[in-house]
Protein backbone atom coordinates (compact mmCIF):
# COMPACT_ATOMS: atom_id res chain seq x y z
CA UNK A 1 0.00 0.00 0.00
CA UNK A 2 2.84 2.37 -0.17
CA UNK A 3 2.39 3.02 3.60
CA UNK A 4 5.84 2.20 5.25
CA UNK A 5 5.51 1.18 8.91
CA UNK A 6 2.09 0.41 10.12
CA UNK A 7 1.33 2.36 13.67
CA UNK A 8 -1.41 2.53 15.91
CA UNK A 9 -1.55 6.17 14.79
CA UNK A 10 -1.76 5.43 11.27
CA UNK A 11 -4.48 3.04 11.87
CA UNK A 12 -6.60 5.66 14.11
CA UNK A 13 -6.01 8.32 10.93
CA UNK A 14 -7.41 5.80 8.23
CA UNK A 15 -10.38 4.86 10.83
CA UNK A 16 -10.64 8.61 12.02
CA UNK A 17 -10.68 7.39 15.85
CA UNK A 18 -7.97 8.47 18.21
CA UNK A 19 -4.76 6.94 18.55
CA UNK A 20 -5.90 5.56 21.99
CA UNK A 21 -9.19 3.82 20.89
CA UNK A 22 -7.42 1.69 18.26
CA UNK A 23 -5.18 0.90 21.47
CA UNK A 24 -7.56 -0.16 23.73
CA UNK A 25 -9.36 -1.99 20.71
CA UNK A 26 -6.30 -4.31 20.33
CA UNK A 27 -5.03 -4.76 23.54
CA UNK A 28 -9.08 -5.74 24.59
CA UNK A 29 -9.65 -3.35 26.80
CA UNK A 30 -12.74 -1.65 27.84
CA UNK A 31 -14.56 1.41 26.58
CA UNK A 32 -14.56 0.56 22.77
CA UNK A 33 -17.79 -0.71 21.31
CA UNK A 34 -17.87 -4.71 19.80
CA UNK A 35 -18.36 -3.02 16.32
CA UNK A 36 -16.02 -0.68 16.45
CA UNK A 37 -13.41 -2.83 18.03
CA UNK A 38 -13.52 -5.99 15.05
CA UNK A 39 -13.57 -2.99 12.55
CA UNK A 40 -9.97 -2.19 14.27
CA UNK A 41 -8.96 -5.77 14.33
CA UNK A 42 -9.81 -6.31 10.92
CA UNK A 43 -8.05 -3.32 9.90
CA UNK A 44 -4.97 -4.13 11.82
CA UNK A 45 -4.66 -7.23 10.47
CA UNK A 46 -5.20 -6.10 7.01
CA UNK A 47 -2.37 -4.22 7.36
CA UNK A 48 -0.44 -6.28 8.92
CA UNK A 49 0.09 -4.17 12.36
CA UNK A 50 2.32 -5.88 14.21
CA UNK A 51 2.00 -4.53 18.38
CA UNK A 52 4.80 -2.75 19.86
CA UNK A 53 3.79 -1.25 22.67
CA UNK A 54 0.46 -0.62 24.84
CA UNK A 55 -0.71 2.47 24.43
CA UNK A 56 -3.29 2.22 27.65
CA UNK A 57 -3.24 4.72 30.21
CA UNK A 58 -0.78 6.84 28.50
CA UNK A 59 0.64 9.56 30.70
CA UNK A 60 1.30 13.31 29.67
CA UNK A 61 3.08 15.81 31.51
CA UNK A 62 2.39 19.38 30.36
CA UNK A 63 5.03 21.74 31.19
CA UNK A 64 4.56 25.58 31.56
CA UNK A 65 7.41 28.18 32.09
CA UNK A 66 6.12 30.42 34.87
CA UNK A 67 6.31 33.75 33.12
CA UNK A 68 4.86 33.31 30.02
CA UNK A 69 1.64 32.43 32.30
CA UNK A 70 1.70 35.91 33.20
CA UNK A 71 2.54 37.52 29.88
CA UNK A 72 0.72 35.87 27.25
CA UNK A 73 -2.90 36.85 27.07
CA UNK A 74 -3.99 33.57 25.36
CA UNK A 75 -2.56 31.42 27.73
CA UNK A 76 -5.56 30.34 29.69
CA UNK A 77 -7.19 28.99 25.60
CA UNK A 78 -3.44 27.05 24.95
CA UNK A 79 -3.94 25.26 28.50
CA UNK A 80 -7.93 24.74 28.28
CA UNK A 81 -7.09 23.39 24.46
CA UNK A 82 -4.42 21.12 25.80
CA UNK A 83 -6.52 19.91 28.96
CA UNK A 84 -9.50 19.06 26.13
CA UNK A 85 -7.60 17.16 23.76
CA UNK A 86 -5.35 15.05 26.01
CA UNK A 87 -8.93 13.94 27.87
CA UNK A 88 -10.46 13.68 24.22
CA UNK A 89 -7.67 11.21 23.12
CA UNK A 90 -8.21 9.23 26.43
CA UNK A 91 -5.00 9.93 28.43
CA UNK A 92 -3.62 10.64 32.15
CA UNK A 93 -3.10 15.09 32.48
CA UNK A 94 -0.70 16.49 34.90
CA UNK A 95 -0.01 20.55 34.57
CA UNK A 96 3.04 22.03 36.43
CA UNK A 97 4.49 25.42 36.65
CA UNK A 98 8.45 26.15 35.90
CA UNK A 99 9.92 29.07 37.05
CA UNK A 100 13.06 30.50 35.87
CA UNK A 101 14.82 29.55 38.99
CA UNK A 102 14.49 26.32 38.38
CA UNK A 103 15.65 26.42 34.95
CA UNK A 104 18.74 28.01 35.60
CA UNK A 105 20.05 25.59 38.33
CA UNK A 106 18.86 22.74 36.36
CA UNK A 107 16.16 21.29 38.47
CA UNK A 108 14.18 18.44 37.77
CA UNK A 109 10.19 19.61 37.49
CA UNK A 110 8.52 17.89 40.69
CA UNK A 111 6.34 15.58 38.90
CA UNK A 112 9.36 13.43 37.65
CA UNK A 113 12.02 14.13 40.65
CA UNK A 114 8.92 12.13 42.67
CA UNK A 115 9.57 9.48 40.20
CA UNK A 116 6.21 9.50 38.43
CA UNK A 117 5.99 8.05 35.31
CA UNK A 118 5.34 9.61 32.04
CA UNK A 119 5.66 8.54 28.50
CA UNK A 120 6.02 11.80 27.05
CA UNK A 121 5.93 15.88 27.73
CA UNK A 122 4.42 19.51 25.98
CA UNK A 123 6.12 22.21 26.65
CA UNK A 124 4.41 25.70 26.59
CA UNK A 125 6.55 29.11 26.71
CA UNK A 126 10.56 30.39 25.95
CA UNK A 127 12.16 26.89 27.80
CA UNK A 128 15.77 27.25 27.33
CA UNK A 129 17.21 25.03 24.53
CA UNK A 130 19.82 23.45 27.18
CA UNK A 131 17.27 23.08 29.24
CA UNK A 132 15.01 21.23 27.21
CA UNK A 133 17.48 18.31 26.73
CA UNK A 134 17.80 18.22 30.61
CA UNK A 135 14.26 17.19 30.40
CA UNK A 136 14.63 14.77 27.32
CA UNK A 137 17.15 12.70 29.40
CA UNK A 138 14.47 11.29 31.73
CA UNK A 139 11.35 11.55 29.12
CA UNK A 140 12.17 10.66 25.50
CA UNK A 141 9.21 11.84 23.80
CA UNK A 142 8.99 16.20 24.31
CA UNK A 143 6.45 18.08 21.84
CA UNK A 144 7.32 21.73 22.43
CA UNK A 145 4.51 23.99 21.47
CA UNK A 146 4.33 27.58 20.33
CA UNK A 147 8.17 28.14 20.06
CA UNK A 148 10.95 26.63 17.70
CA UNK A 149 14.88 26.39 18.29
CA UNK A 150 17.87 25.82 16.02
CA UNK A 151 19.60 23.71 18.70
CA UNK A 152 17.14 20.96 19.60
CA UNK A 153 15.91 18.08 18.17
CA UNK A 154 12.35 17.36 18.46
CA UNK A 155 9.01 18.37 17.47
CA UNK A 156 7.30 21.42 17.26
CA UNK A 157 4.36 23.08 17.06
CA UNK A 158 4.44 26.55 15.98
CA UNK A 159 2.45 29.30 14.69
CA UNK A 160 3.48 30.76 11.23
CA UNK A 161 4.30 34.53 12.21
CA UNK A 162 6.50 34.35 9.03
CA UNK A 163 3.28 34.52 7.03
CA UNK A 164 0.99 36.69 9.84
CA UNK A 165 3.66 39.37 9.23
CA UNK A 166 3.34 39.07 5.40
CA UNK A 167 -0.62 38.52 5.24
CA UNK A 168 -0.75 42.16 7.96
CA UNK A 169 1.44 44.10 5.41
CA UNK A 170 -0.39 42.98 2.09
CA UNK A 171 -3.85 43.52 4.07
CA UNK A 172 -2.61 47.55 4.67
CA UNK A 173 -1.03 48.03 1.46
CA UNK A 174 -4.27 46.77 -0.15
CA UNK A 175 -5.78 49.55 1.67
CA UNK A 176 -3.50 52.18 0.15
CA UNK A 177 -0.86 52.49 3.23
CA UNK A 178 3.25 52.59 2.00
CA UNK A 179 4.36 54.35 5.21
CA UNK A 180 4.03 51.47 7.53
CA UNK A 181 5.99 50.70 10.89
CA UNK A 182 6.78 47.65 12.66
CA UNK A 183 6.72 47.93 16.32
CA UNK A 184 8.74 44.48 17.93
CA UNK A 185 11.85 43.75 15.55
CA UNK A 186 13.54 42.06 18.09
CA UNK A 187 12.86 39.50 20.94
CA UNK A 188 12.43 35.81 20.84
CA UNK A 189 11.85 33.70 17.79
CA UNK A 190 8.66 34.48 16.59
CA UNK A 191 9.11 38.15 16.56
CA UNK A 192 11.68 37.79 13.51
CA UNK A 193 9.55 35.82 12.09
CA UNK A 194 6.75 38.19 11.83
CA UNK A 195 9.00 41.17 11.09
CA UNK A 196 10.53 38.54 8.17
CA UNK A 197 7.10 38.33 6.17
CA UNK A 198 6.18 42.36 6.81
CA UNK A 199 10.07 42.89 4.90
CA UNK A 200 8.88 40.47 2.12
CA UNK A 201 5.39 42.22 1.91
CA UNK A 202 7.11 45.20 1.01
CA UNK A 203 9.83 43.81 -0.99
CA UNK A 204 7.38 42.25 -3.56
CA UNK A 205 4.96 45.49 -3.42
CA UNK A 206 8.16 47.81 -4.53
CA UNK A 207 7.56 49.74 -1.24
CA UNK A 208 11.13 51.38 0.73
CA UNK A 209 11.25 49.81 4.23
CA UNK A 210 11.96 53.44 6.23
CA UNK A 211 14.59 52.17 9.60
CA UNK A 212 12.55 55.42 11.12
CA UNK A 213 9.52 53.51 11.63
CA UNK A 214 11.06 50.60 13.03
CA UNK A 215 10.50 49.89 16.73
CA UNK A 216 12.99 47.28 17.64
CA UNK A 217 11.80 46.99 21.09
CA UNK A 218 8.42 47.10 22.70
CA UNK A 219 10.26 48.84 25.35
CA UNK A 220 10.86 51.61 23.35
CA UNK A 221 8.08 52.16 21.80
CA UNK A 222 6.94 55.33 23.77
CA UNK A 223 10.06 56.86 23.22
CA UNK A 224 10.07 56.05 19.42
CA UNK A 225 6.57 57.55 19.29
CA UNK A 226 6.46 60.78 20.53
CA UNK A 227 9.66 61.39 18.99
CA UNK A 228 8.09 60.50 15.18
CA UNK A 229 5.02 62.41 16.73
CA UNK A 230 7.15 65.50 17.65
CA UNK A 231 9.10 65.43 14.06
CA UNK A 232 5.42 65.05 12.49
CA UNK A 233 7.16 62.14 11.09
CA UNK A 234 4.29 59.14 11.61
CA UNK A 235 3.91 56.81 9.39
CA UNK A 236 0.02 55.95 8.32
CA UNK A 237 0.15 52.23 10.02
CA UNK A 238 1.85 50.36 12.44
CA UNK A 239 1.68 46.50 12.78
CA UNK A 240 2.92 45.33 16.66
CA UNK A 241 4.43 42.03 17.47
CA UNK A 242 1.40 41.24 19.58
CA UNK A 243 -2.45 42.66 20.27
CA UNK A 244 -1.24 43.87 24.17
CA UNK A 245 1.74 45.71 22.31
CA UNK A 246 -0.93 47.26 20.11
CA UNK A 247 -3.30 47.86 22.76
CA UNK A 248 -0.67 49.79 24.35
CA UNK A 249 -0.07 51.61 21.27
CA UNK A 250 -3.45 52.70 21.02
CA UNK A 251 -3.48 54.27 24.60
CA UNK A 252 -0.36 55.91 23.44
CA UNK A 253 -1.73 57.36 20.59
CA UNK A 254 -4.44 58.55 22.70
CA UNK A 255 -2.84 60.33 24.91
CA UNK A 256 -0.88 62.34 22.12
CA UNK A 257 -4.17 63.04 20.34
CA UNK A 258 -3.35 60.77 17.53
CA UNK A 259 -6.55 59.43 16.17
CA UNK A 260 -6.93 55.80 15.28
CA UNK A 261 -7.39 54.73 13.02
CA UNK A 262 -8.40 58.66 11.12
CA UNK A 263 -4.28 59.05 11.51
CA UNK A 264 -3.07 55.91 12.17
CA UNK A 265 -4.33 52.06 11.46
CA UNK A 266 -2.82 49.61 13.65
CA UNK A 267 -2.45 45.76 13.18
CA UNK A 268 -2.22 43.12 16.15
CA UNK A 269 -1.63 39.90 16.47
CA UNK A 270 -3.43 36.97 18.66
CA UNK A 271 -6.72 37.90 19.12
CA UNK A 272 -6.55 38.04 22.52
CA UNK A 273 -9.67 38.86 24.77
CA UNK A 274 -9.13 42.77 24.96
CA UNK A 275 -8.49 42.93 20.94
CA UNK A 276 -12.85 43.15 20.87
CA UNK A 277 -13.24 45.08 23.63
CA UNK A 278 -10.81 48.44 22.68
CA UNK A 279 -11.69 51.77 21.13
CA UNK A 280 -11.74 51.33 18.42
CA UNK A 281 -11.91 47.72 18.37
CA UNK A 282 -8.23 46.14 17.03
CA UNK A 283 -7.61 44.14 13.97
CA UNK A 284 -5.48 41.29 14.37
CA UNK A 285 -4.39 37.66 13.63
CA UNK A 286 -6.65 34.65 15.20
CA UNK A 287 -3.66 31.93 15.88
CA UNK A 288 -6.25 29.27 15.60
CA UNK A 289 -5.55 28.30 19.02
CA UNK A 290 -7.89 25.04 19.28
CA UNK A 291 -6.49 23.46 16.06
CA UNK A 292 -2.99 23.94 17.55
CA UNK A 293 -3.40 22.21 20.92
CA UNK A 294 -5.31 19.04 19.41
CA UNK A 295 -2.22 19.05 16.77
CA UNK A 296 0.32 19.29 19.72
CA UNK A 297 -1.49 16.48 21.73
CA UNK A 298 -1.70 13.97 18.14
CA UNK A 299 1.86 15.12 17.62
CA UNK A 300 3.01 13.87 21.42
CA UNK A 301 0.85 10.36 20.88
CA UNK A 302 1.89 9.99 17.83
CA UNK A 303 5.54 9.87 18.98
CA UNK A 304 5.00 7.81 21.95
CA UNK A 305 3.85 4.94 19.34
CA UNK A 306 6.03 5.80 16.58
CA UNK A 307 9.93 7.00 18.20
CA UNK A 308 12.06 6.46 15.38
CA UNK A 309 10.71 8.54 13.27
CA UNK A 310 12.20 11.66 12.10
CA UNK A 311 11.17 14.92 14.05
CA UNK A 312 8.52 17.44 13.00
CA UNK A 313 7.52 21.00 12.53
CA UNK A 314 3.70 21.81 12.36
CA UNK A 315 3.06 25.44 11.43
CA UNK A 316 -0.27 26.38 12.00
CA UNK A 317 -1.58 29.77 9.87
CA UNK A 318 -3.43 32.22 11.71
CA UNK A 319 -6.64 34.04 9.54
CA UNK A 320 -7.17 37.83 9.46
CA UNK A 321 -10.10 39.67 12.25
CA UNK A 322 -10.78 42.83 10.67
CA UNK A 323 -12.22 44.98 13.14
CA UNK A 324 -12.27 48.88 13.39
CA UNK A 325 -8.64 50.09 14.08
CA UNK A 326 -7.64 50.25 9.99
CA UNK A 327 -8.58 52.56 7.49
CA UNK A 328 -8.81 52.59 3.88
CA UNK A 329 -6.67 55.66 2.21
CA UNK A 330 -7.51 57.33 -0.49
CA UNK A 331 -6.04 55.53 -3.54
CA UNK A 332 -4.10 58.93 -4.73
CA UNK A 333 -2.52 59.05 -1.23
CA UNK A 334 -0.89 55.45 -2.08
CA UNK A 335 2.36 56.90 -1.90
CA UNK A 336 4.36 53.52 -3.66
CA UNK A 337 8.16 54.54 -4.17
CA UNK A 338 9.87 51.86 -7.00
CA UNK A 339 12.98 50.52 -5.58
Amino acid sequence: MGMGKITISSIAEILNVSPITVSRALSGQAGVGEELREKIMEKARELGYKKKKSMDRVSILFLIKYRYLSNNGNFSHMMRGIERYIKYYGAEFTMELIEEEKQENFELPYNISTGKRFDGVILLGNFDDNYIPFIQEKIQNIIVFNRYSYEVDVDYIYFNFNRTGYKAAKYLIDKGHSEIGFVGVEGLFNNPQRFMGFCKALESSHIELKDQYLIHKKEEMEEKVKCLHGEKNMPTAFICESDNTALKLIRLLYDLNVSVPEEVSIIGIGNNTMSNMSIPSLTTFDLNIDYACEQAVRLVLNRIDDQDRPHRTIYIDTFLIERQSVKMLKQEAHRVCNI
